[in-house]
C-alpha cells in the first residue's frame, strides 16, 4: 500500500490477518515502490519503511538492479537487527527474495520467499520481452537463485508448485498458500441506486470486469463477445472498471453505433469497489492462455464470488483452480468470443441459475478461501523455517 492492485491487496490482506492472529509484521518496500511520501509511515497499525533510490542512482538497467539489491539488503539487515525480528518474509520478484536471503544469512535468520508469479513470464505477456531472450533467461536465473537460497518457499497455486518442483526445487520446502478474500468485507448487498442512475443501468443485465487492463486479461475477446451478444439482446450492458496498457485498444474496438452499451468507468477507489460489484450481474475474466495465466491465479474473481456474483472465466490453469466449471463458476474456451457469448446468453436468460451459482460461489470462498483461514497456514511455514536455523 498505498499502490492499488491485486498484488498489493494480497500483501495487505496477509498483513492485516497476521496482526489479528497475534503476529507483529513490519513492512519494508524497495526503491522501486515509489508511491509514498514519508520514509516511514504507519498504515492501520503497521509500520511501512520506505527505501528511496540513492541520489545518484544510475539509469542503466543492470546497474540499477544491483544498486537496488544492495540498498534493500542493507535496509532489511538494519531493521531486522534493530527490531529483533524472528523471520524475514519476502515476495516476488526475485530482487526482494535475493535481498532478504543475503540479510538473513548475515543475521542467521530463516527467510521465506513467496513466489506469486514469474517476472519473466509477466514481461512476455505484457510485450516487454520474448521467450528465451537474454532478459528472459537472466530474469529466470535470478529467480532460480532466490528460490534456492530461501529456507522455505510459498506459492499461490498448485500449478506454480508443480512447476517449481520441475525446476528442481525441493518439494518438501514448498508450501501452497493460495489467494483469498475477506468474506466479512465482501458480501452480498443491494444494487447501488446512484451507480445505476449514473451509468444508465436500470432494466439491463450488467456484465462486468474489475481489474487491470493488461493484454493478457483478454478483454478484447469480451468486447467481441458483447458485440455478438447485442445482435440477440438489446437489454445488456458491459461495465469495465480499471485502467492499463490495453485501454485505448479496447475503447477503439467498440463500434460507434453500440457505444451506449459499453461503459469504461476508469479507475475507482478501493472503497467503492463493493458498490461497483453490487450493480453487476455476471463477472467475466476472459484471460488468454499463456505461461503466466496457466500458472497464476487472480484475486479478483474471489471478491466477485464472495459478493454472490456468478463468474465466467477462460479455461486456463489459474482460473480452473478458483472454481469448478458448472458448480461455483463457468469456464469457456480461451480467446473464443462465440463460446463466451453463448455462455453469457444462457446466463442472461436465467436469473435462477445466476442466483444459485452465486450462492454456491460464496459458500465455497467462505469455507475454503477466507483470508483468516489461509493466513493461519503461515504459522507452520515460519515454524518449519525457524527449526532449520
Amino acid at each position: 500500500m498505498p499502490y492499488f492492485s491485486g498484488y498489493s491487496f494480497r500483501s495487505d490482506y496477509i498483513i492485516r490477518a497476521q496482526r489479528r492472529l497475534g503476529l507483529h509484521p513490519v513492512v519494508v518496500t524497495s526503491p522501486k515502490h515509489e508511491d509514498f511520501i514519508h520514509e516511514c509511515e504507519t498504515i492501520d497499525g503497521v509500520d511501512y519503511h520506505r527505501l528511496r533510490w540513492p541520489r545518484f542512482s544510475a539509469r542503466i538497467p543492470l546497474v540499477n538492479q544491483a544498486a537496488c539489491l544492495a540498498a534493500l539488503t542493507k535496509e532489511i539487515e538494519r531493521l531486522a537487527w534493530s527490531l529483533k525480528v524472528d523471520v524475514i518474509h519476502a515476495h516476488s520478484p526475485s530482487i526482494n527474495g535475493l535481498a532478504a536471503a543475503r540479510a538473513a544469512r548475515e543475521l542467521k535468520l530463516p527467510v521465506i520467499y513467496e513466489l506469486r508469479y514469474y517476472d519473466e513470464d509477466a514481461a512476455v505477456s505484457r510485450g516487454k520481452t520474448s521467450y528465451n531472450s537474454l532478459r528472459y533467461r537472466l530474469t529466470r536465473k535470478l529467480e532460480q537463485t532466490a528460490l534456492e537460497k530461501a529456507t522455505r518457499v510459498t506459492t499461490i497455486s498448485k500449478a506454480l508448485r508443480a512447476d517449481l518442483i520441475s525446476r528442481g526445487i525441493d518439494a518438501g520446502k514448498i508450501f501452497e498458500i493460495p489467494n483469498g478474500v475477506d468474506t466479512g468485507y465482501f458480501h452480498p448487498r443491494e444494487p447501488d441506486a446512484r451507480l445505476i442512475a449514473r451509468y444508465d443501468l436500470a432494466g439491463k443485465t450488467i456484465i462486468g470486469f474489475i481489474g487491470s487492463f493488461y493484454f493478457y486479461e483478454g478483454l478484447e475477446h469480451l468486447i467481441d463477445a458483447m458485440i455478438l451478444l447485442l445482435a440477440k439482446r438489446g437489454d445488456v450492458k458491459l461495465l469495465l472498471v480499471g485502467e492499463g496498457e490495453a485501454d485505448r485498444m479496447l475503447q477503439e474496438r467498440v463500434p460507434g453505433q453500440l457505444r451506449d452499451h459499453f461503459v469504461f468507468a476508469g479507475k475507482v477507489d478501493h472503497a467503492d469497489v463493493r458498490r461497483i460489484y453490487s450493480v453487476m450481474d455476471i463477472l467475466v475474466y476472459p484471460r488468454v492462455s499463456s505461461r503466466l495465466t496457466e500458472l497464476t491465479t487472480p484475486l479478483k474473481p474471489l471478491e466477485a464470488m464472495a459478493m454472490e456474483k456468478v463468474a465466467v472465466g477462460s479455461d486456463v490453469g489459474g482460473l480452473r483452480e478458483l472454481f469448478n466449471d458448472g458448480e461455483t463458476g463457468f469456464l469457456v474456451e480461451p480467446e473464443n468470443p462465440r463460446a463466451l457469448a453463448k455462455r453469457l446468453l444462457s446466463l442472461i436468460e436465467s436469473a435462477t441459475v445466476r442466483r444459485a451459482m452465486g450462492e454456491r460461489a460464496r459458500e465455497f470462498v467462505a469455507r475454503e478461501r477466507d483470508w483468516e483461514k489461509i493466513v493461519s497456514r503461515y504459522f507452520n511455514v515460519y515454524r518449519e523455517g525457524s527449526r532449520e536455523r
